[in-house]
């Protein structure tokens, strides 16, 4: 499947000799071509791979952002304009908190499986060395799109269908030890809304539950546990979110309740949701740590080569791992 450029466009925020930043702008959008098609590719595939994204949706207290996005989209504002004062915003954001940024700040409109979408990323370039077709050695500079840092997507398509909704943008984090709320979402006019993470942690909630209230077996929560391990794995492989209908035709029905109705009943859970990598071990491992200690085993070991006696606080571990044996006995 091919996504479908509408209009692309660059500038750039650069440090004068002051190291103050500054912004330099392009007049037309970029031709659509093989070198801009690729480009675009792979940002799209690096975006929707993109670990730890949150989410949010516009802040009624300043429409700013919002107003420029509702002029393009009535076409009152050409794309140009409308990503010249967005950067010109940006701009005035970072001298406002006093922050040095630089960059290739790139705005484009594209279409994917039928909806529309708006990405803005500030990407950070590169200096390298190439081989030339006369086999000289010379200097090279070129995005270093793996370490994108900082980008949000507005999701065109559902901010006009579900206007209400607080997930139609989300965002890259940002680097470590900055939260992108510094000055991104200020820029962007968002607030925070549905956090991946906590809908995660409540899907293993819903699945333990779901397998208790169907008193299935310990071989039958763990098969089923594998299952929901599967699915989520295979949605974050392909980039795709979570979607609590396909799970539960993977999980089955049984006495004619399925997992999406049980979790409709009292489990506050999106219909859709990226999943967040860091909770899935909790569907098939126990995870502790703390003072100095931490353990980690397959569910399925506890009660076989793993004991856990409440009484005394204690686990009984038989079978060592080799390489763990090898380090207490040099030890």
């Amino acid at each position: 499947m091919s996504l479908d450029i509408e209009h692309i466009i660059v500038h750039s925020l650069f440090l004068d000799e002051q190291g103050q930043t500054q912004l330099a702008t392009r007049d037309q959008e970029l031709a659509t071509g093989p070198a801009v098609g690729h480009l675009m590719s792979e940002l799209h595939h690096i975006y929707n791979t993109k670990a730890g994204k949150i989410f949010g949706y516009f802040n009624e207290e300043d429409t700013g952002f919002r107003d420029l996005v509702r002029r393009v989209e009535d076409e009152n504002l050409s794309f140009t304009a409308f990503t010249q004062q967005a950067s010109q915003r940006l701009l005035d954001e970072l001298k406002r908190l006093d922050m040095s940024e630089q960059g290739v700040l790139l705005f484009v409109r594209y279409q994917w499986l039928g909806a529309h979408y708006l990405l803005i990323a500030l990407l950070d370039s590169k200096d390298s060395v190439t081989v030339t077709e006369k086999l000289e050695v010379s200097h090279a500079s070129y995005l270093d799109l793996g370490k994108m840092q900082l980008a949000a997507r507005l999701d065109l398509t559902e901010l006009q269908s579900r206007p209400d909704s607080h997930r139609y943008f989300s965002f890259i984090k940002g680097r470590a030890g900055r939260k992108v709320s510094d000055f991104f979402l200020n820029f962007l006019s968002c607030v925070e809304g549905m956090d991946p993470k906590a809908q995660s942690q409540g899907l293993l909630k819903a699945v333990d539950e779901f397998c208790e209230s169907r008193q299935l077996s310990k071989e039958e929560k763990q098969e089923s546990k594998a299952l929901v391990n599967k699915y989520c794995r295979e949605q974050l492989k392909e980039g795709e979110e979570l979607e609590l209908r396909e799970l539960s035709a993977e999980l089955g029905t049984d006495d004619d309740l399925d997992f999406y109705q049980f979790v409709s009943e009292e489990y506050q859970l999106e219909d859709k949701f990226p999943v967040d990598r860091s909770a899935l071990k909790g569907l098939t491992k126990y995870v502790g740590s703390g003072g100095g200690l931490t353990i980690s085993f397959d569910q399925k070991l506890l009660g076989e080569r793993i004991q856990y006696d409440p009484s005394t606080d204690t686990l009984v571990i038989k079978g060592v791992p080799p390489n763990l044996k090898s380090q207490l006995q040099g030890s």
